[in-house]
C-alpha cells in the first residue's frame, strides 16, 4: 500500500523534520523507506522510495550531488531526507536548487531524530493506513497536556497543533471573553448556524468544506468542536486536509478540543464573576445613592467606564419563554461580540433579565450614533430566535444625565413594545407626546382629562357598538379627510358626518374648533397610554 509524502510528514520522527525544497512535490506517493549510504544505490531503486541519507558517499562531489537529484526524480523516488551535522554541516545549495527544478522534496532531519524514529512508524502505516499509531498519539497527548497544565493559553495551542498536524490551524472562539489570534492569510468565512448546530450535536471532529475569506476558495477541512457544558463555545479547524486523512489527526484534534474546553471553562468562570461585579456597578449607577462622581468614576475604571466619554443608555428586553438567565447570558455574549465591532468601550451588564448598554457618544454625530445603534440591533436580531425589543435613551452628560438616559431607555422599550406593535427598536424621541404623559405624576388629573374627553365615547361604544373611537383614530390618521375615512371604514360619507356630530353631542367638543380638536387628540393618546401604564390598573 502507498501513502502520500504529505501524510508521511505527520508520522513518527518525520513530524520533527522540515521540508526545505520541492514543496510542490509533497503529494508524491511512497511505499517504502530506505537508506542510501553507498553511491551506486540508484540502480536498485524501483520508485516510490523515501530515501534517508547522511550524504557521506557524495559529501565532496558537487556534480554527483546534482546528478543524484535528477536520477532520483527519473526513478520516481518520493523524496530525499538528509541528516546533516555529522558529515556535512549544512545541506548544499546545489541540492535544493536542483530539487526545485523537478519539484522534488528535500527533507532536513534534525540531529536528535534517528533513522529508526522514521522507518518504523512510517512503515507501520504503509502496511496498514488505518492504524492509529499509539506512540505518536502518546507523544502528542503529552505535549498538549503540558501546555494545558502550564496554562500557556489558546495561541500556544495553535502553534503546537500546527507542529503536530503539519497543517494550517484556525482556532475560533464564539464567546467574547476568549480571544485568539487569526492570521489574515488563513482567515475563513464564519461557520453557518446549521454547521454550528451540527458540531454541537455530534461533539466530534467532522469533515467540512470551508471558504477562504480572502479568495473565496473552498478548502477541505477537519473541524473539531470546543464544548463547554454541552454548548458550542469554539472550534478548531485543520485547514486543507487530504480526503484520506489519517485517524491520528482526528485523535489529536479531539484531545486538543477537550483540553481547550477546560481553558474556555476557566475563562468563563472568570468572566461570569466579572459580569456580576459589573452588574452591581450598573445597579448602583442607575439606582443607588451616589456619594460623588469621583467615587463612581474610580469604581468604573475596572470596567473601562469613563464619565468623560458621555453615553446613551440602551435597554434590551427579550421574550425569554422560560429560558431566563440562560438566554440572557447567551445574548450578553453575542452583544459583547457585536459591540466589539462598534466601540470596544461599550459597557454591557444585566439586571433582572434585562441587558443594558452604555454606548459612548463623545465626538460622534447624531447620525453616526443612530447607525451604531441600528447595527447593534440588526446583528443581534440575526443571532437570536427570541423576540427582541430595544429602547434607546437620549444622549446625556454626567451621572445625573446617565440616570435620565437609563429611565428614558426603559420608557422607550416598555411603552414602545405596547404602542408600536411592529416596531422593535424605539428611541425615546419616537414616543412623541407619550413621553410627556409618562412624566405626569398626578395620574388623577390624567384620568379626569380622559373621562372629560374620550372616556365618554368609550362608554358609549361599549353600550351602542358605534365605533366612535375607531372612527376618530382613522379620521385623524388620514388627516381629517371625510371621504378617505369613509372609504377606509367602508361607510358612507354622511355616516361619518353623523358620527362626528354624535361625538360633539356627547363631549361638547367640535372638530371645527382647534382647541376642542386638540383636547380630543390628547384624550386619544391618554386612552392608548393608560392601557399599558401600571398606575391605572
Amino acid at each position: 500500500m502507498t501513502i502520500s509524502l504529505r501524510q508521511a510528514m505527520k508520522i513518527g520522527g518525520l513530524r520533527k523534520c522540515k521540508v526545505i525544497a520541492g514543496h510542490q512535490g509533497l503529494d508524491r506517493e511512497m511505499n517504502v523507506v530506505t537508506i542510501m549510504e553507498v553511491p551506486d544505490i540508484i540502480q536498485w531503486l524501483k520508485g516510490k522510495e523515501l530515501m534517508l541519507t547522511s550524504m557521506y558517499p557524495l559529501k565532496d562531489d558537487e556534480q554527483a550531488q546534482k546528478k543524484l537529484i535528477k536520477d532520483l526524480n527519473e526513478k520516481g523516488t518520493a523524496a530525499l531526507a538528509i541528516k546533516p551535522h555529522r558529515f556535512i554541516e549544512d545541506i548544499p545549495d546545489i541540492l535544493t536548487e536542483e530539487a526545485e527544478k523537478y519539484n522534488f522534496p528535500i527533507i532536513e532531519i534534525p540531529e536528535e531524530v534517528s533513522y529508526l524514529d522514521i522507518i518504523s512508524p512510517v512503515m507501520n502505516v504503509v502496511f496498514d493506513k488505518k492504524v492509529v499509531l499509539q506512540e505518536d498519539l502518546d507523544q502528542a497527548y503529552q505535549l498538549l497536556n503540558e501546555i494545558s497544565l502550564n496554562k500557556r493559553g489558546v495561541n500556544q495551542f495553535l502553534q503546537t497543533l500546527h507542529h503536530l498536524l503539519k497543517n494550517d490551524i484556525l482556532i475560533e472562539s464564539f464567546v467574547s471573553y476568549v480571544e485568539v489570534l487569526v492570521d489574515d492569510k488563513f482567515s475563513l468565512a464564519s461557520l453557518k448556524e446549521e454547521e454550528k448546530e451540527e458540531l454541537e450535536l455530534i461533539q466530534r471532529p467532522i469533515r467540512m468544506n470551508r471558504t477562504l475569506a480572502s479568495s473565496g476558495e473552498s478548502l477541505f477541512c477537519l473541524v473539531a468542536p470546543i464544548i463547554v457544558d454541552g454548548r458550542l463555545y469554539g472550534a478548531i479547524t485543520s485547514i486543507d486536509v487530504e480526503n484520506h486523512y489519517l485517524e491520528v489527526d482526528i485523535s489529536i484534534l479531539e484531545r486538543a478540543a477537550t483540553l481547550l474546553s477546560l481553558e474556555f471553562m476557566r475563562k468563563k468562570v472568570a468572566y461570569e464573576l466579572e459580569e456580576q461585579y459589573k452588574s452591581d456597578f450598573l445597579r448602583d449607577l442607575f439606582y443607588g445613592q451616589v456619594q460623588s462622581e469621583e467615587v463612581m468614576t474610580e469604581r468604573g475604571k475596572l470596567y473601562n467606564f469613563d464619565i468623560q466619554l458621555d453615553y446613551i443608555c440602551i435597554s434590551v428586553h427579550f421574550s425569554v419563554d422560560g429560558q431566563g438567565m440562560k438566554l440572557v447570558a447567551d445574548q450578553m455574549n453575542q452583544l459583547q461580540l457585536v459591540c466589539s465591532h462598534v466601540d470596544r468601550r461599550t459597557l454591557i451588564g444585566t439586571m433582572q433579565n434585562v441587558i443594558y448598554l452604555l454606548l459612548p457618544t463623545r465626538e460622534k454625530k447624531e447620525e453616526r450614533i443612530k447607525q451604531d445603534v441600528f447595527f447593534i440591533y440588526q446583528e443581534l436580531q440575526k443571532k437570536t430566535d427570541s423576540f427582541l425589543y430595544m429602547g434607546v435613551g437620549r444622549f446625556q452628560q454626567g451621572l445625573k444625565g446617565l440616570r435620565q438616559s437609563f429611565h428614558q431607555s426603559e420608557l422607550a422599550v416598555t411603552l414602545g413594545r405596547m404602542l408600536f406593535k411592529d416596531k422593535k427598536l424605539v428611541f425615546y424621541d419616537d414616543l412623541g407626546v407619550y413621553r410627556l404623559l409618562a412624566e405626569v405624576k398626578n395620574i388623577g388629573e390624567l384620568r379626569n382629562f380622559y373621562e372629560e374627553t374620550v372616556g365618554i365615547l368609550v362608554d358609549y361604544d361599549e353600550r351602542h357598538d358605534l365605533e366612535l373611537i375607531h372612527s376618530l383614530k382613522t379620521y385623524f390618521h388620514l388627516n381629517e379627510s371625510l371621504s378617505k375615512t369613509a372609504k377606509e371604514l367602508f361607510i358612507h360619507v354622511n355616516t361619518m358626518k353623523y358620527r362626528l356630530q354624535k361625538i360633539k353631542a356627547l363631549t361638547g367638543l367640535s372638530m371645527q374648533n382647534s382647541e376642542d380638536k386638540l383636547m380630543i387628540q390628547i384624550g386619544l393618546k391618554i386612552h392608548d397610554f393608560i392601557k399599558y401604564d401600571y398606575r391605572f390598573r
